[in-house]
């Protein structure tokens, strides 16, 4: 669980907003859930066979005598505040978006670490497969926010409940020919969670998966159509995808339509994100039967591929006097600037002013403002971009008016 130091942490603020400005242009609101539940809202949702209930979650007794957990997905939390806060009595279709951390006690390796960090949408209330294409569409155009082009998206659909008991029956069947060519988990997989098998990274468990049954072959009419009608409006909307057959999620509560957004940089784990529909699940903690769907993108993947831009950056503007005399000038310049809303300090380790040149180069900073006596004379500032290396004396209002942040996802004052 490592700390998240600067500038990273600057950059996450930052996609952070960007992913805002981009859900609440699809009419998505925020939620924010405890990030500690009672352990039922997991092991309700999420399935006891799974892997996070298992082995992964952190789980405790409170002093009232509860058992709770720190929360290993979002899902589960947004279903729970939405069936106790009495949402579905509208009638109208819910969407929501969250990001923060979650917890699970799986091995470390490249993009998983035992608390990371997801940004998630949930969309409750319908079953239509457009629904479906819109959040494709969303996690296509957030990838595209944050510089990132080269992934593919890959689909399945899992049918419904009586589709899946008739493919289960069918993939174990074909499984116990193939005992001896399983992994250990697979082999126990295949009597619990059979479906599970199918998500196995093993090589010679993809050899056995690749021969399986197709889970498209026994879908029902109604789940064809919905598959169907989800590929036609990818089509449509301009969106490539490609069809995986043994794709599933490793969570219990996923119906129909699944998907998953892969990334070749990313190795063996390569999702950056995955999601899908889980149409039976408010109805099995508690409320009324009605359609959801969702995704969620992992932060800590997101950031390993991520093109981030070395100007966006909050140290914007270093203030250099030429002097020690003139230090305090240089702080009541910055002064002027918050006031306006422009981000920068004033180095006051006293160094010369090569060394603060030095010191601005070291950190990146986009620009400088250097003020000596003859600035000070005639009230202006030499404003030099350090990218180009050009400079022009200027007035404090020529500069806020090139130094004020206009993204409105950077996290400036």
């Amino acid at each position: 669980m490592p700390d998240i130091l600067p500038p990273e942490a600057f950059f996450r603020q930052f996609l952070e907003q960007k992913a805002r400005i981009l859900f609440q242009r699809f009419g998505y609101e925020e939620i924010r859930t405890p990030i500690l539940e009672e352990t039922g809202v997991f092991t309700r949702s999420i399935g006891e066979d799974t892997d996070i209930v298992e082995k992964e979650m952190y789980s405790f007794v409170d002093r009232g005598g509860k058992q709770v957990s720190l929360r290993p997905e979002g899902t589960a939390s947004i279903i729970r505040a939405y069936i106790e806060h009495g949402w579905h009595n509208s009638g109208d279709i819910c969407k929501l978006f969250y990001l923060g951390p979650m917890f699970r006690g799986e091995r470390p390796q490249k993009g998983r670490l035992r608390q990371f960090h997801q940004i998630g949408v949930e969309i409750i209330g319908s079953t239509h497969p457009y629904v479906d294409a819109e959040l494709i569409v969303n996690i296509k155009l957030l990838l595209n926010e944050f510089g990132i082009n080269d992934f593919t998206i890959l689909i399945n659909s899992l049918g419904c409940a009586k589709d899946r008991m008739h493919f289960k029956k069918a993939l174990q069947d074909y499984l116990s020919t193939k005992d001896s060519k399983l992994c250990d988990n697979c082999r126990r997989r295949a009597k619990i969670n059979v479906l599970r098998v199918l998500d196995c990274k093993n090589t010679m468990c993809r050899e056995v998966v690749k021969k399986a049954p197709n889970i498209l072959a026994y879908l029902c009419d109604g789940c064809k159509k919905d598959y169907v009608q989800l590929k036609d409006m990818l089509s449509e909307m301009e969106v490539s995808f490609k069809e995986k057959t043994d794709l599933v999620r490793g969570l219990d509560y996923y119906t129909g339509i699944v998907f998953e957004i892969i990334h070749p940089l990313l190795g063996a784990q390569d999702a950056i994100a995955a999601g899908g529909r889980y149409d039976a699940l408010v109805k099995q903690m508690g409320g009324p039967d009605i359609g959801a769907t969702g995704y969620a993108v992992g932060v800590e993947r997101l950031l390993l591929i991520a093109k981030q831009d070395t100007k966006v950056s909050l140290k914007r503007l270093l203030i250099i006097p030429i002097k020690d005399e003139y230090l305090k000038d240089a702080f009541l310049l910055a002064r002027k600037f918050w006031q306006n809303k422009v981000s920068c300090d004033v180095d006051h380790m006293k160094r010369s002013f090569k060394g603060q040149m030095r010191k601005a180069h070291k950190e990146k900073r986009k620009f400088v403002a250097i003020i000596g006596e003859d600035e000070l004379k005639q009230g202006k500032l030499l404003l030099k971009d350090m990218e180009t290396g050009e400079q022009e004396l200027i007035s404090f209002e020529e500069a806020v008016g090139r130094l004020t942040c206009r993204d409105r996802a950077c996290p400036c004052p």
